[in-house]
């Protein structure tokens, strides 16, 4: 078998870029603009300029947003070469990655290590944020622990989505239609304005829908496709000048032939397909086509409400914010890759809901005192299955397995004597957890030029988990052990377990303004995550993992040049974590279990550079470089981290010429990884390593009504896997993830 290898000499293609970035010094005296606009953020819960937050953070404006085509969380990765996102068999188990750390939340009870927030409220499941991004202000990604003002499950980092307000003091509105190939229509919807002085609304919505890349030519329509929709709805009331009340309500819809993979099938699967007269496997994992017996399937409700109340007065502002949300998912997906019956995974049911509480208090004692003193409070039940079978073995499941010579010789007896058609699985857990938290944050402006920051979070965890996992099978050895084979991927377990743990995570920074406009800063800030019990396997003794504890060293500069044209912001960091929770492959290479032994150690390089050379082109280039991301203890001793590259960068460009009563626009953006492991699986093949970029671009015309554009993304078609799964023994298949191919279209806004 032949692995086809990427495209890689589009490598190469950006060198014209680079070279004008290398330029840019020379540029600057044909210059005619005022300079760079200064970039607002929230990233320290406080409205601070950008380059005045001591932290290394990424924001992208509305502005960006729209002519870099993001989308969604995906489209965000390849601008920000510290972010990375990997799915496998469902959005829901998305796994984000900042700086190599992340977590994919296969089991219920892992929690992640990025926290996504979207208007100050956290996600408690990461694949939550990755609808269609609609109506967005500003995105933030800080990098490094958060665990002092955003709390637990931020050891690694954050990113806070800010919605639009409503508007107070004008209508406005706007439509936007999208058409591409694979049948993409996208279409948004958006208006806003007062009702009464004092009184205003906002509400969004967007459908979307495309039909899948990945060809089937077995069961069902071709995969990974589009099929959402979402409407979010906001009022804000001013009732006197000081105090404002916003409410906003959130559904979203997602029904997406998502997320499957191509393959390469086992040397029995495609002799087996030609017996019964069916098409064998290409055996091309860069084709784009599969062939399956289950209809690959996601679909997902999530709706939520939050309350917001800003309170400003002389002495400082309090904020409250309330929260609930409610989600329901169910997936299906066909684990052997093929047209046989061996095994499937139909209707695999996930629910949860959340409900928060935070205050925050932020005054200044005196010129040289700020002060923030926060109350959080949380509370979630998350559930996995409903108590219908989900996994079943098939009429060929025997016939497969009895010829993979690696995969008898980890069982205890005959297969047959383990497992017959027709067994399966099926579960019921669920876990509740409630957090409190009180933190405060304080800076010391020892001189107008040299601050000194000092935060504290303290926070009390409680857990509660209800396991029930059930087989029903006919094998002999069910009815003389009460044990088969689906035992293996799912310990059978009816037990409830707690655990109460409360710990203190901390920050200390300190600033120092060298220049008018060149800061430079050091941070050591700590982080932890949530531990838990393992919903799937291991025996009562083994459910519990304990929390992961993160502590980060960072170093950096924030400068502005040239009359605010150059604008660079770097930092080093070094950061260790200690009991990390390392999710195992089982001996049989069906099923995980979370356990607690493994280090952790990364440092690195973090590098943005934004300049404008000229009035109409501003050039950008971001790098992560990575001196090591290792594993320093545990199972997998010595080895680097998976989805992580030694170095990855991003440039880009924009250029605006004018015409007409509006302007020309271009926009480009090509990002780069270099070789990195695409599995978190020990023993990696060559094919478990490849590298990664993408080639994006916009065109379009605007002026103060409409903005017309063709764009397209991965424009060289470039071919490289996010996931690789570990080979799924029963017949030695092997799945591919893959990237999306060359896509295009066209898209029509128009401003009212």
């Amino acid at each position: 078998m032949t692995i086809k290898e990427p495209n890689r000499e589009a490598h190469f293609l950006p060198n014209a870029i680079l070279v004008t970035v290398i330029g840019i010094h020379s540029a600057y005296a044909a210059a005619q603009s005022a300079g760079l606009e200064e970039v607002i953020v929230t990233a320290t819960k406080r409205t601070e300029s950008l380059q005045d937050v001591a932290m290394s953070v990424s924001a992208f404006s509305e502005q960006t947003i729209q002519q870099a085509n993001i989308n969604n969380a995906d489209d965000l990765a390849i601008l920000a070469p510290s972010l990375t996102i990997t799915t496998n068999t469902q959005p829901n188990t998305a796994a984000f990655r900042i700086r190599g750390i992340g977590t994919s939340q296969t089991d219920i009870a892992l929690e992640p290590s990025v926290g996504i927030f979207v208007d100050d409220v956290y996600l408690n499941r990461s694949g939550l944020g990755m609808a269609d991004l609609t109506d967005i202000e500003r995105i933030e990604i800080l990098n490094g622990p958060q665990g002092t003002l955003y709390g637990k499950n931020t050891n690694a980092g954050a990113i806070s989505i800010i919605t639009k307000a409503p508007n107070l003091d004008e209508y406005e509105a706007y439509l936007e239609s999208t058409l591409g190939d694979y049948g993409l229509q996208k279409h948004v919807a958006v208006a806003s304005g007062p009702m009464t002085d004092n009184l205003a609304f906002r509400l969004s919505g967007s459908i979307h829908e495309r039909d899948g890349y990945l060809e089937n030519n077995g069961t069902g329509d071709d995969m990974n496709g589009t099929d959402d929709w979402n409407v979010v709805g906001k009022l804000i009331y001013v009732p006197i000048e000081d105090l404002s009340i916003s409410f906003k309500g959130t559904y979203v819809d997602r029904n997406p032939s998502c997320c499957a993979p191509d393959a390469i099938a086992g040397e029995s699967v495609n002799e087996q397909l030609v017996a019964e007269g069916l098409q064998p496997d290409k055996n091309d994992p860069f084709d784009y086509e599969t062939a399956v017996s289950i209809e690959q399937g996601f679909e997902s409700e999530f709706y939520s409400f939050e309350l917001v109340a800003d309170y400003e007065r002389e002495w400082g502002s309090f904020k409250s914010i309330t929260a609930y949300s409610d989600n329901k998912s169910g997936v299906s997906f066909d684990p052997d890759r093929s047209q046989l019956d061996v095994m499937s995974y139909v209707d695999a049911y996930g629910e949860g809901d959340t409900f928060s509480q935070e205050f925050r208090v932020a005054f200044d004692a005196n010129d040289k005192f700020q002060h923030m003193l926060g109350f959080f409070y949380y509370e979630s039940t998350t559930q996995g299955g409903n108590g219908i079978p989900f996994v079943f073995l098939g009429e060929d499941f025997l016939i497969q397995g009895n010829q993979q010579e690696d995969f008898l010789a980890t069982l205890p007896a005959p297969l047959s004597f383990l497992a017959q058609p027709g067994d399966n699985l099926r579960a019921e857990s669920s876990i509740d957890t409630t957090n409190v938290a009180i933190f405060g944050q304080s800076t010391w402006s020892i001189t107008n030029a040299w601050q000194v920051t000092g935060g504290l979070r303290w926070t009390d965890e409680e857990k509660n988990a209800d396991l029930f996992t059930e087989i029903n099978s006919t094998a002999p050895s069910q009815a003389l052990t009460g044990q088969s084979f689906l035992s293996s991927i799912s310990t059978p377990i009816d037990e409830s377990f707690t655990r109460s743990t409360d710990d203190i995570n901390w920050l200390i920074t300190t600033s120092y303004d060298a220049l008018d406009d060149t800061m430079l800063y050091a941070t050591v800030a700590t982080g932890s995550k949530s531990g838990g019990f393992n919903t799937v396997n291991g025996t009562a003794e083994e459910r519990e993992f304990e929390d992961e504890e993160t502590i980060s060293y960072e170093a950096g500069i924030k400068s502005t040049l040239l009359e605010s044209r150059l604008r660079i912001n770097a930092a080093i960091f070094y950061t260790e974590i200690s009991e990390y929770q390392f999710q195992q492959q089982l001996e049989t290479g069906i099923g995980t279990r979370v356990s607690n032994e493994a280090e952790v150690e990364t440092q690195g390089l973090d590098l943005e550079i934004q300049a404008l050379p000229l009035q109409n082109l501003t050039l950008g280039a971001s790098l992560l470089y990575m001196d090591k991301y290792e594993i320093t203890s545990g199972p997998n001793e010595g080895d680097d981290l998976p989805y992580t590259a030694e170095y990855s960068y991003s440039l880009n460009a924009t250029f605006f010429l004018p015409l007409a009563d509006g302007a020309i626009y271009m926009r480009t953006d090509y990002s780069y990884m270099d070789d990195h492991a695409n599995s978190a699986s020990g023993n990696l093949r060559d094919d478990q390593f490849d590298d990664r970029e993408d080639l994006n671009a916009k065109l379009g015309w605007r002026n103060e009504n409409w903005n017309i554009s063709v764009w397209g993304k991965n424009l060289t078609d470039d071919e490289y896997v996010s996931f690789t799964a570990t080979t799924f023994p029963v017949t030695s298949t092997d799945a591919f993830w893959l990237a999306p191919p060359r896509t295009w279209g066209a898209t029509a806004r128009y401003d009212f």
